[in-house]
């Protein structure tokens, strides 16, 4: 499922020279460079496309990607291609994940509650320090924070802005180049948005409501996963993080039993 967006193709395309050239020597390029166009919009490479995508997944011929090459429609780099002067007409990736950010955060302030959006500006840590003072707080303090905020149940908004959803949404990102993370939250923000877990629910909650829908939309998994030992994988299941993660005997052979049962699964 492609991506909500667009890129730009000018009104003056049909009149470039580069253009007009392929029309008389290969005009099956030009509609191979529009298809380059939009992969990198849907998948908000920045105007690069590897060899084995151009290939073997958008169709595009060794004669095309040369021809594309000698007019100067696209430019070789080490591992594949790049469209010349892409970011020049497009947004890049950082942009568009900017703005999703924005939406996102907008959608989840729309979503609370009349008291809550009230109060929102006025909240104060446990010490009656205001929020400009809170950076006060010594390194010690911040880890032990952070530690017993996994098992502090949240909202699924605060579970948004946490690093963990950060860091998963990066995984998912390389598991799954073609799903709509945007859409995605945007849902399940909205179906558990009355909820609290803690914030390993929660991030269990979210990969698993991303596979599921990659599934549901028929969208394979960008590369076989090979569990380690310190894989999330295996240490969800030894309920462990990445802090205390140790290549001990157990993790081993778990990981070493994952991969030989499961057939392949989502990198992480």
């Amino acid at each position: 499922m492609a991506r909500r967006g667009y890129v730009q193709l000018s009104n003056g395309f049909y009149l470039n020279r580069k253009v007009r050239r392929l029309r008389r020597t290969m005009p099956s390029a030009i509609s191979a460079f529009v298809v380059m166009l939009s992969y990198c919009g849907d998948n908000l490479t920045d105007g690069y496309v590897d060899e084995d995508t151009a290939e073997f997944v958008l169709d595009i011929t060794v004669q095309e990607l040369d021809a594309l090459q000698q007019v100067g429609l696209i430019e070789s780099v080490d591992g594949g291609y790049v469209i010349h002067d892409y970011l020049e007409h497009n947004r890049s990736r950082q942009q568009v994940m900017a703005k999703r950010k924005r939406e996102r955060e907008r959608y989840s302030a729309e979503s609370l509650p009349a008291e809550s959006a009230q109060t929102a500006g006025r909240i104060e840590t446990e010490s009656g320090q205001t929020p400009e003072h809170q950076n006060t707080r010594t390194p010690k303090k911040e880890k032990e924070e952070y530690s017993s905020s996994f098992s502090k149940e949240t909202g699924v908004k605060d579970f948004g802005e946490s690093r963990e959803c950060v860091e998963t949404d990066k995984t998912l990102a390389v598991e799954y180049p073609n799903l709509d993370l945007e859409s995605a939250w945007l849902a399940f923000a909205g179906r558990h948005q009355h909820e609290t877990r803690t914030i390993n629910d929660w991030t269990r909650q979210w990969k698993g409501w991303c596979q599921r829908r990659a599934n549901m939309s028929g969208i394979p998994p960008s590369k076989r996963h090979i569990h380690t030992w310190q894989c999330e994988h295996v240490l969800q299941a030894l309920g462990r993080d990445k802090e205390t993660a140790q290549p001990d005997e157990t993790a081993c052979t778990l990981a070493a039993e994952l991969n030989r049962k499961e057939k392949p699964c989502p990198r992480t």
